[in-house]
This record gives C-alpha cells, sequence and structure tokens, in this order.
C-alpha cells in the first residue's frame, strides 16, 4: 500500500480509529486509577470469649495488634457476669459495640460483640463482680 492509500484509507476510517483510541485511552485510565485504590478493609477476625461460673476461656487470650477483631463474650453461666479490662479497653479502638468503663457487662446466658482494633501490650481481665476474681475469674490478654 503506497503512502497515499494509506492515508486515505485512514481518513476513511477516522470514526473507527476515534472510538478504539477512546477505548484503549479509558482502559489505561481504568487501570491506572485500580492500582491506586487503596485496599478494601479487612473483615474482623474472630474470638469468641468462653465466661462462666468461675472462669474465662481462652487462658491467656492472644490477639494480633493493629488488626480488627470481634470479640464474642459468651455467658455459660445462669448468672451475671463482666469482662474487666480497663486499659485494655481504653487504649483499644473501640469499632463497634461497648465497653463502657473498660466492661463488657452479661446477663445470664447472654452472649455480646465488641468489635476493636487493639494496641500491642499485655492486659489483665476480671470479673468486677464480688468475690469472682478471687475465685478465679481473672484472664491475660496478650497483644502482639
Amino acid at each position: 500500500m503506497n503512502p497515499g492509500s494509506l492515508i486515505s484509507y485512514l481518513l476513511g476510517h477516522q470514526e473507527v480509529i476515534m472510538t478504539l483510541s477512546r477505548i484503549a485511552a479509558s482502559a489505561a485510565l481504568s487501570l491506572a486509577f485500580a492500582a491506586s485504590a487503596p485496599a478494601p478493609a479487612q473483615p474482623a477476625a474472630g474470638q469468641t470469649i468462653l465466661v462462666w461460673s468461675f472462669g474465662f476461656s481462652p487462658h491467656p487470650i492472644h490477639l494480633a495488634a493493629g488488626r480488627p477483631v470481634t470479640l464474642t463474650f459468651v455467658n455459660r453461666s445462669g448468672s451475671s457476669h463482666d469482662f474487666t479490662a480497663n486499659t485494655f479497653f481504653r487504649t483499644s479502638r473501640i469499632l463497634r459495640g461497648d465497653a463502657a468503663e473498660g466492661e463488657v457487662e452479661l446477663g445470664p446466658r447472654e452472649t455480646r460483640s465488641v468489635t476493636l482494633i487493639p494496641r500491642a501490650g499485655t492486659y489483665k481481665a476480671h470479673c468486677s463482680h464480688f468475690f469472682h476474681k478471687q475465685m478465679g475469674m481473672a484472664d491475660q490478654i496478650i497483644v502482639d
């Protein structure tokens, strides 16, 4: 094909060439924005904490620092208990749920959840009800 024929051919198909150019540009922009978009938020991991008269499980509780976790407190007892960890809850970023005054209060056979991002450290936890801590309702939370 001689140069004159090529120019005539391209001019005759200018609309097709422009459309293909726009598609190519759109695809390139989509890829560029996709590469720079933030990663989707990680779903919170789960950790079940069993509560009974007179103990907690697991013992100790191990969590990953800086990673969202949903703590699900399950009271297996027919009596009320709480999970008190003042420093742990104060230094964690609470995303969902309630740990007012550094504790999660549980009625008989109640289940409650708190989603948070824990800070690295070792924390003490216990049940603050009369004499429950002394009867063995104490635990440790290790965040690393």
